[in-house]
């Protein structure tokens, strides 16, 4: 229970006035001894006991009935859910809202998201609890701090409406740091708004302990956390991959892989079999597919739409019926025709570079054009940067001109993939180097012992089959060395004893990987076994490639605002999107002839929650009070009871009345006699 009038409260020694008027009517008489009453302080005696016990219940009644008064008038809030609903009113009140497309999940009755409901809820708590001289907005799409005028602004700002764009609870948490420490707010109330999605989370993030312990150094903040962790039973969600246009004999063609996920009840749960129909749109045709879902997802790889030759460039969607989530129901698609996928191997060892080249040379699909070229490292400055979408560098690291050109390249969204040469030397690129060659004669050092296969070069096939890395065997091993001021890397692959294997350098844009062996005889096996090679190489080359295409498919976030500020908005939408808000909504824009698709992200598909026992070690150190909540509950956050306890001090006063009124006195044959009993009137009680 908390108080929007607390200061009321000093008063409540006040309760103490009933007894203290009681004492001073008692010493205003004095006692005489008089004979003929002496046989009714007999009687009084024999009933000491009730005399004083009804006194006592006099007292107390009227000390209630004054302490009911001033709770009353402090204006109590409770709630079943909260329980202490704070430490009284702070100097700012900082709201960081997950607008993520799984808070959008609804209560099909009542029409009303996770995210609206607790924007609601918390609305009407702030209005009755106050929320200080500042009230402050982070939101998880922009992940800007946004000072509102009222906490009745949380329902209608267009920075709380739903959007594409996960949310980053520890980037939020970073922001609202900076916020109370640029301003000194002084007393804080942070409130965390939040499905406990464990993507959002980051619950392995190493910025909490970062978060914990800069939290830790502020008095009065307090932090509380009001979460929506129930699933959406059965929700459908939807989308595309793999979009591509092809060429055929009669005209063309579109080619797409369709998934449908369904949401579980709980982590550990997979929902039954069941159908879902597909609604599959472009060019104003629509087309329904009805898809098999089993152990809770369906597949439709290869499905295809006739085109007509002419069209070289378009758009269209995959959607599904309405459910508890509109957000997930439809997903958008562009095409273009596909660049011509170029390589460039640097080299100076000709052998070595006629495997790179026969390894890129061969498309893993028809339709595809590929072109591989291979250089020498001193004509590296020959090459034309703009039509190449790989580079493979297997020599010295460069410097000067041609590594600033590397590092312009992979800005640009290509990839570069280091080999080392046979004579490393001490160059250095992307915070990485070589450090020498080792032999390894153990063949438990010749092997892999660990690799990602859940991602990029080494992740598995789209069958779900893993690559047959636990046969690749290296004879001899380059070590990778990280800069102590460069961009440190994350480890793909080790080999041995915890060694690097395959590295990929941190980057902002595009990608950089290093290898630590060579596909020859002499260092490895991995031209021999060639199908790992060759896949690495080939998403490689994928990879560089789509930053050259005329379509493109992004994941919603506010870092495209201004890359799409200038495109024409292409899809049908209900409102006009804000110039300002595009790259947070899915949709298509273009700008001539280059088309952009922009969606949720894949892990708004089937959300993971963040389970209880992980959510108090995040906020150690912090105060923290959990509020667990769901979307068909429409009791509120907190409410006034000061009826409540009016309806007390009426209680109280009506037994009081009670307890007052006058008996007959019992004379000792048992008859009623008239006159006044051995109890106290109310005048004789100090009334």
């Amino acid at each position: 229970m908390s108080f929007l009038q607390p200061w009321i409260l000093f008063a409540l020694p006040l309760m103490a006035l009933p007894v203290i008027i009681h004492l001073i009517h008692r010493n205003r008489h004095r006692s005489i001894r008089w004979a003929a009453t002496m046989f009714l302080a007999k009687a009084n005696r024999m009933n000491k006991g009730m005399a004083r016990l009804r006194y006592l219940l006099i007292m107390a009644a009227r000390m209630a009935a004054v302490a009911a008064v001033l709770f009353a008038v402090s204006r109590p809030l409770v709630s079943g859910k909260m329980g202490m609903l704070g430490w009284g009113k702070p100097d700012a009140t900082l709201v960081l809202l997950d607008r993520s497309p799984s808070m959008e999940a609804q209560d099909l009755q009542s029409g009303q998201s996770k995210r609206s409901t607790a924007l609601n809820k918390l609305s009407d708590l702030l209005q009755q609890k106050g929320y200080g001289s500042q009230l402050v907005l982070i939101d998880s799409a922009s992940g800007q701090s946004q000072v509102l005028e009222s906490p009745e602004s949380l329902r209608d700002l267009p920075m709380t409406k739903a959007s594409d764009v996960s949310a980053d609870i520890p980037g939020m948490l970073e922001k609202a740091l900076a916020y109370l420490n640029a301003n000194e707010s002084g007393r804080a109330d942070v409130w965390v708004l939040s499905d406990l999605s464990e993507h959002d989370w980051d619950a392995g993030s190493g910025r909490w302990e970062v978060i914990r312990n800069q939290f830790a150094e502020m008095e009065g903040v307090h932090h509380f956390l009001l979460s929506y962790p129930e699933p959406p039973s059965g929700n459908l969600s939807i989308r595309a991959s793999n979009v591509k246009r092809r060429q055929t004999k009669d005209g063309a063609e579109l080619i797409l892989d369709i998934q449908v996920n369904v949401q579980a009840e709980t982590n550990r749960t997979r929902p039954a079999p069941r159908k879902a129909p597909v609604q599959v749109t472009l060019n104003q045709v629509r087309t329904v597919v009805e898809m098999e879902l089993s152990e809770g997802s369906g597949l439709l790889t290869g499905y295809r739409i006739p085109l007509d030759r002419s069209q070289r460039s378009g758009w269209g969607t995959v959607s599904l019926p309405g459910d508890s989530n509109a957000m997930d129901n439809t997903w958008y698609f562009v095409f273009s025709e596909p660049p011509q996928r170029k390589a460039v191997i640097v080299t100076d060892d000709k052998a070595m570079g006629e495997s790179f080249k026969l390894n890129l040379s061969i498309p893993v699909e028809t339709g595809l054009e590929h072109e591989a070229e291979v250089v020498t490292s001193l004509q590296a400055g020959n090459i034309d940067w703009d039509q190449t979408s790989l580079l493979v560098w297997q020599a010295p690291l460069p410097s000067g001109v041609v590594a600033e050109e590397i590092e312009r390249f992979v800005a640009s969204g290509r990839v570069v993939f280091f080999f080392p040469p046979e004579s490393p030397g001490n160059g250095e690129i992307f915070g990485m180097q070589w450090a020498g060659w080792h032999v390894l004669e153990d063949d438990v050092d010749r092997s892999l012992s660990w690799w990602r296969d859940d991602a990029d070069l080494l992740g598995r096939v789209d069958s779900g089959q893993a690559l047959p890395l636990d046969e690749l065997r290296a004879q001899k091993r380059c070590a990778i060395s990280f800069s102590d001021q460069g961009t440190f890397g994350t480890t793909l692959a080790r080999i041995g004893k915890d060694d690097p294997f395959l590295v990929r350098a941190n980057l902002q844009k595009g990608a950089a990987y290093f290898c630590a062996t060579l596909p020859s005889d002499e260092f490895s096996s991995m031209e021999r076994d060639a199908v790992s090679f060759y896949v690495m190489l080939q998403r490689s080359l994928e990879l560089g490639s789509r930053s050259l295409a005329k379509a493109n498919h992004l994941n919603a976030g506010s870092e495209w605002v201004a890359y799409l500020a200038d495109h024409e908005v292409m899809n049908l939408v209900a409102e006009p999107t804000i110039l300002s808000d595009r790259g947070m909504h899915a949709g298509v824009f273009r700008k001539g002839d280059e088309w952009v698709a922009l969606n949720r992200s894949p892990d708004e598909d089937d959300v993971e929650l963040l389970s209880e026992g992980l959510v108090d070690p995040l906020f150690e150190g912090m105060t923290l009070q959990k509020i667990q909540d769901t979307v068909d509950d429409q009791a509120s956050l907190a409410s006034e009871v000061w009826k409540f306890f009016l309806i007390l001090m009426a209680l109280a006063l009506l037994a009081e009345a009670g307890l007052c009124l006058p008996e007959k006195a019992q004379p000792s044959d048992g008859r009623k006699v008239g006159g006044t009993s051995g109890f106290p009137s109310r005048k004789e009680a100090g009334a």
